[in-house]
């Protein structure tokens, strides 16, 4: 086995193309007989924090057959070489920020879309370099959607006094709309573990290729009296599942304000009436960190994904 740093080794393998790479440190790829076995990226972000680690690279765009030599040789060199540049410690798979694609499948239940996809043996092979799960994270499953929605009336009568407005997402208007989406995002996501500031740009562009799968029904923007973005619902329809209709909600953000205490429970069960409405079967919470007081929201969900994100001190 060798290493390559070569672009084009990591690009044949990784089936990136080249602009997805461009905050990435150093390349790895691992080739045996010219054939190529395993890769990743190392990535720095200044304003990534973690315990008090001084400087923390992250290992992203990871790929690999089912090879532990292969995948161990890749993992050593990443290791040996950031801690030469003067990192001590690595997160991984973690590709830039918690906006970006992070965190391991560790479960079996097929991907909804946008879920998280990986090789169901990345957890081991991580493992076997030494890496140790340093957050958790899961998706929750609601089938219960035929249920009594009378507290929606209360919740929609005390925002109604607060003079809170809660409007469709205007796909006519998605410049304005999504910087109001990023707006709260930056407010409401601070504390969040891991997080790390983007800016607006980078976030118009994550969210521009999934405009053709938007349902305005299903992505609400909450405003003041001021008329003040505050809050924010994002969903859309899991288009991997072909027998049972169903919603996903990816995202629920809020500005911090006692004022507002209650409005991410109106906008949950406020969606999830709509959906039982439409004739969805079943709503997905996607991608929560485990310590979310947001997964319970809603009672009576189940476990249906589970992920890991994983660290190794240099």
């Amino acid at each position: 086995m060798r290493l390559s740093n070569k672009i084009e080794d990591f690009l044949a393998f990784s089936q990136l193309n080249e602009g997805g790479i461009g905050i990435s440190e150093k390349l790895f790829t691992i080739k045996k007989d010219n054939q190529l076995l395993s890769c990743a990226g190392l990535i720095y972000n200044e304003n990534l924090h973690y315990k008090n680690y001084k400087k923390i690279g992250q290992i992203g765009f990871f790929k690999s057959v089912n090879d532990k030599k292969a995948a161990s040789y890749l993992f050593e060199e990443i290791k040996k070489y950031a801690k030469n540049q003067g990192f001590d410690y690595l997160i991984g798979p973690m590709e830039g920020s918690t906006y970006k694609k992070y965190r391991l499948k560790t479960t079996n239940n097929p991907c909804f879309f946008l879920d998280v996809d990986n090789a169901d043996y990345y957890q081991e092979l991580f493992k076997n370099s030494g890496f140790k799960v340093i957050s958790n994270y899961c998706s929750t499953i609601y089938k219960n959607l035929d249920k009594n929605y009378k507290r929606l009336d209360k919740f929609e009568q005390i925002f109604k006094d607060k003079k809170i407005t809660i409007d469709e997402f205007d796909p006519q208007n998605f410049d304005s709309q999504i910087k109001q989406i990023f707006d709260i995002t930056s407010c409401s996501f601070v504390n969040n573990f891991l997080y790390s500031p983007i800016e607006f740009e980078e976030f118009y562009t994550m969210y521009e290729p999934i405009k053709k799968f938007l349902d305005p029904k299903f992505v609400l923007i909450a405003k003041n009296e001021q008329l003040n973005p505050i809050a924010f619902i994002f969903c859309y329809p899991d288009f991997f599942n072909k027998t049972k209709k169903t919603l996903v909600i990816k995202t629920l953000a809020q500005i911090e304000d006692s004022k507002y205490r209650g409005l991410g429970s109106y906008l949950v069960e406020y969606i999830h009436k709509k959906a039982h409405f439409l004739g969805y079967n079943q709503i997905i919470h996607a991608l929560m960190h485990i310590n979310n007081v947001s997964k319970n929201i809603i009672k009576g969900g189940e476990i249906y994904q589970q992920y890991e994100l994983l660290g190794v001190e240099l």
